[in-house]
């Protein structure tokens, strides 16, 4: 069976959208929580500036765009439509657990809140029941 796997993530406190998290998993998988809201991204663009400072981004499903330094450890973060990007400091980081989800047994009973056996008939409930 195979692991889920998340390798770390970082808190970000960004001055306009506040406290975030950004998550790093598997294949550059990327999410950005913040408050109610969360976003997904996927793949990295690794660039240099016209110094020659490398650095990698990544554009989010709301048309944010998350850029990091690795040399000086900054992170940006250009909202959608800005021209400007906004400084995020990090205010830490972590990393996940590994987990091994449990095994699907399409056999076992659904929990009582979601279904009712009744002989060989399922009747499914709605979820606010």
């Amino acid at each position: 069976m195979a692991n889920v796997r998340a390798d770390d993530a970082v808190k970000l406190h960004c001055p306009t959208r506040g406290d975030l998290t950004v998550s790093f998993f598997n294949y550059n998988l990327m999410t950005m929580k913040w408050g109610d809201h969360f976003q997904i991204a996927a793949g990295k663009e690794r660039s240099k500036t016209n110094a020659g400072v490398p650095f990698w981004s990544t554009n989010f499903s709301n048309g944010d765009n998350l850029v990091f330094f690795p040399d000086s450890g900054q992170y940006y973060l250009f909202y959608a439509d800005a021209d400007a990007p906004e400084h995020c400091n990090e205010v830490g980081s972590f990393i996940y657990p590994v987990i091994t989800p449990p095994r699907y047994d399409s056999h076992a009973s659904a929990p009582q809140s979601q279904a009712n056996r009744v002989d060989k008939e399922v009747i499914l409930l709605h979820p606010a029941a």
